[in-house]
């Protein structure tokens, strides 16, 4: 590769890089943004997030109900007392 190529290709992780630092930018703009409004929204109506943060607790605790005997029921090592059957005899 000559000099005069555009393209650094012994830095591939600058290739774009203008890019990557706009969408940088606007994700911390928008974070930002958002962090402001939850900030507002919460100090406005801290019952609602306390029942919200019950409800996604409950919601946790339901879902691993469900799922524990599922998974007991995968891990488990199979009954000893099964027969294997040969099919091709």
């Amino acid at each position: 590769m000559n000099n005069s190529d555009p393209v650094d290709n012994e830095n591939p992780q600058d290739e774009g890089s203008p890019l990557i630092d706009e969408v940088r930018k606007l994700a911390a703009t928008v974070g930002e943004q958002a962090e402001r409004v939850y900030g507002r929204v919460k100090a406005e109506n801290p019952e609602v997030f306390e029942h919200l943060a019950a409800a996604g607790a409950e919601l946790l605790a339901a879902y691993r109900a469900a799922v524990a005997g599922h998974e007991r029921r995968w891990s488990a090592p199979e009954p000893s007392d099964s027969e294997r059957i040969d099919l091709d005899e």
